[in-house]
């Protein structure tokens, strides 16, 4: 018991070390680098997809590539946070490249993403062992090759969901928060503790996050922030698949959880390419929380709302946790809701 109590003080101060330098870091963006700002100040209001109405630093991105560094050095011995640095290195650096607007064509910038995560999926051996479809699994399991393109588009469609959703305060940050808190409960139950202190780790950045980003925000994530955020939940919970795989934590329960990103992309590739004919690589206002902010007129009321739902749909997940059968059920059943509720939206508009 001494033993542990020491190693829970060490651990706690490494937090506390760990918040303060993430501080610094936000104040001297903050206060002291007014020609860099210069670079990552969002104050193009005309622009689609914006919702804010006064010059916001883009600097979400640097923030999380800065902290999850210093916990890289804090917690040295931890193998899975290793991994996930090693692995947001690359991604951080191309995403701020879009920050930047140094690229700036979307079939680029999504081929190179692509490509990334391939060659991170590969060298990294991440893997989903079942989707609980027999035939599918079978190749899943024993073609090398089709599993790195399948997790890979996994990756690119969380990832591109959470970039789209991103722009409201709060919406992405919150959202990822509530999802997280499943991941850490999930990780608490089979005692997995380098995982679970990772899971934790990233809590502390959102919460921290959102504290400067909703109701009134300070900073936006960027697009090199969204992108992080999207590929470290989406490893977090590959990761967390992969360990409780033979604890029947079953795949659709991890579908559920990130039922909502999926819908965006899915439902806005389907919609511009069936529908409206047009290129699903450029940004519109008819995603769902654009259209529910075009009736409630409030950014972070939207967010709240978009969210409150969201936490609602998973407070099933406590029952029908041990069905595999259910979960399939009530994954379908929750995005056929969005889209019903997604066309009523559009009649209002």
């Amino acid at each position: 018991m001494f033993l542990y109590s020491i190693i829970d003080q060490i651990l706690a101060l490494k937090f506390v070390f760990l918040i303060f330098y993430l501080i610094l870091i936000i104040n001297f963006l903050k206060n002291y680098s007014f020609k860099f700002k210069k670079k990552i100040l969002d104050n193009e209001f005309k622009k689609i997809q914006s919702f804010h109405q006064k010059p916001t630093l883009k600097a979400g991105g640097i923030l999380l590539f800065a902290y999850f560094f210093i916990s890289y050095l804090l917690f040295y011995s931890n193998k899975i946070l290793e991994t996930l640095f090693i692995s947001i290195v690359p991604i951080f650096f191309f995403s701020f490249l879009e920050d930047l607007k140094i690229i700036v064509k979307p079939f680029i910038r999504l081929v190179s993403l692509f490509l990334i995560i391939f060659f991170i999926v590969l060298f990294f051996d991440l893997k989903v062992y079942s989707i609980q479809f027999y035939k599918f699994d079978q190749i899943l399991n024993n073609n090398l090759i089709f599993s790195v393109f399948f997790i890979s588009f996994c990756f690119l469609f969380i990832i591109n969901g959470s970039n789209f959703i991103d722009g409201f305060n709060g919406l992405l940050s919150i959202h990822v928060f509530i999802i997280n808190i499943f991941l850490i409960f999930i990780n608490i139950e089979f005692y997995n503790l380098e995982l679970l202190t990772t899971c934790i780790l990233f809590q502390f950045f959102l919460i921290i996050f959102i504290f400067y980003n909703f109701p009134s925000a300070t900073f936006f994530l960027g697009n090199s922030g969204s992108y992080l955020i999207g590929f470290i939940i989406s490893f977090l919970i590959i990761k967390t698949s992969q360990s409780t795989y033979y604890h029947k934590i079953y795949p659709f329960y991890f579908a559920v959880l990130l039922h909502y990103l999926f819908f965006e992309v899915f439902f806005s590739f389907y919609r511009k390419i069936f529908y409206e004919r047009t290129n699903p690589l450029y940004p519109d206002k008819k995603h769902l929380h654009m259209l529910l902010y075009s009736i409630v007129k409030s950014n972070p009321k939207t967010s709240l709302l978009v969210n409150s739902y969201f936490l609602l749909s998973l407070f099933p997940l406590f029952l029908i946790q041990n069905s595999p059968g259910i979960l399939k059920i009530y994954f379908l059943f929750l995005l056929f809701f969005y889209c019903i509720f997604y066309l009523i939206l559009r009649k209002k508009n």
